[in-house]
């Protein structure tokens, strides 16, 4: 079969192989993939960025699939021929021991796995997937859909449990990738009046998608006044909450400035360096300065139901590449040429 594997623990070494078929072991299904997301996890572990070590040198990339059961291993009981799944990437055995596990946070257990990051993934044309670890499809959702389950799910445990947006709440965005645009979605979808912000380089593909689904907009960086500065336009009084979705040190330092006291500031992002900022400042204003990680197996439920709602707007934010252009998807979502690609993996 095909798969796109990492080699080498260096930058961009990764390419399409032939591998086997994997067997299924004792409690695992055999996948069919039908599509696959590229993740920034698995931009970053392409690149070998720092933070990124603990990837395997080789490994077959991709947590974000859908797929159809087609061979059970020994043991499986929940999964039958035909079954339309898609996989939690990051796993934690389930353990009641593990409080983490008893308070309905397995992906923050120190157990936790990546799949396509610490064992094969479905960057394939077939994976083997343990079956604690899959969620059925509901019918009425297609599969190059449903592989955006995860990403979306990520978004919804950061705006539902960790954010709690509510209706009519103020809400910026920052960082307009697939995350920040996803948490978007989600914010709307309960009410919330969104504004997302990105960087002259994000203008060209990244905010032009977000207006063509319907959002404000705001471009910040050398030649534009601040983000607290152009927020009054559209929010005079502040925001209620915040999503930083960038990545980018500065813009976390400066969220305080465009959120009215008494909100939220929600990190969702992951940063390559320390932050130093002035936490004096949220303090005066007693701002909520939050974090969001990953997601449990009830958020990738919600996500389906926005799905099935019509809330996600896949043909507009989703570039499809067969799995044989897998590299030249890398490249255009490194270099965002592309707000979101996935890979059809039975082309």
């Amino acid at each position: 079969m095909k798969a796109f594997r990492r080699f080498a623990k260096k930058e961009r070494s990764a390419k399409l192989e032939e591998i086997s078929v994997p067997k299924p072991g004792a409690k695992e299904v055999l996948v069919q993939v039908s599509h696959c997301g590229i993740c920034g996890s698995d931009l970053h572990a392409w690149l070998n960025h720092k933070g990124y070590e603990s990837v395997l040198a080789e490994v077959t990339f991709g947590h974000e699939l859908s797929g159809v059961v087609t061979e059970l291993g020994k043991d499986v009981e929940k999964w039958k021929l035909g079954d339309r799944v898609v996989m939690i990437a990051l796993q934690t055995a389930n353990d009641p021991k593990d409080p983490f596990c008893q308070n309905g946070l397995p992906q923050l257990s120190e157990r936790r796995r990546v799949q396509g990051l610490h064992l094969d993934g479905g960057m394939a044309e077939y994976v083997c997937v343990n079956e604690e670890f899959l969620i059925k499809i509901p019918t009425n959702i297609p599969m190059s859909l449903a592989a955006l389950t995860e990403p979306l799910s990520v978004a919804e445990h950061c705006i539902e449990n960790r954010t709690s947006i509510r209706d009519k709440d103020r809400v910026i965005v920052s960082g307009p990738g697939i995350i920040g645009m996803l948490c978007a979605v989600c914010a709307r979808a309960r009410g919330a009046e969104v504004l997302i912000v990105g960087t002259e380089k994000d203008e060209e593909v990244r905010l032009a998608t977000a207006k063509k689904i319907g959002f404000k907009t705001i471009t910040v960086g050398n030649k534009y006044a601040p983000l607290h500065e152009q927020t009054k336009n559209y929010f005079p009084d502040g925001a209620n909450s915040l999503i930083e979705a960038s990545g980018a040190s500065h813009a976390l330092g400066e969220t305080w400035r465009s959120v009215q006291p008494n909100g939220i500031v929600t990190a969702v992002a992951l940063y390559s360096r320390s932050i130093d900022f002035d936490l004096t400042q949220f303090l005066r204003k007693q701002i909520d300065l939050r974090t969001s990680y990953a997601s449990s197996k009830p958020d990738y439920l919600r996500a389906f139901k926005l799905m099935e709602a019509g809330q996600v707007d896949a043909d507009i934010m989703v570039s499809i590449f067969d799995l044989k252009d897998a590299e030249s998807a890398f490249r255009e979502s490194e270099n965002l040429k592309v707000m979101k690609a996935v890979l059809n993996c039975r082309s």
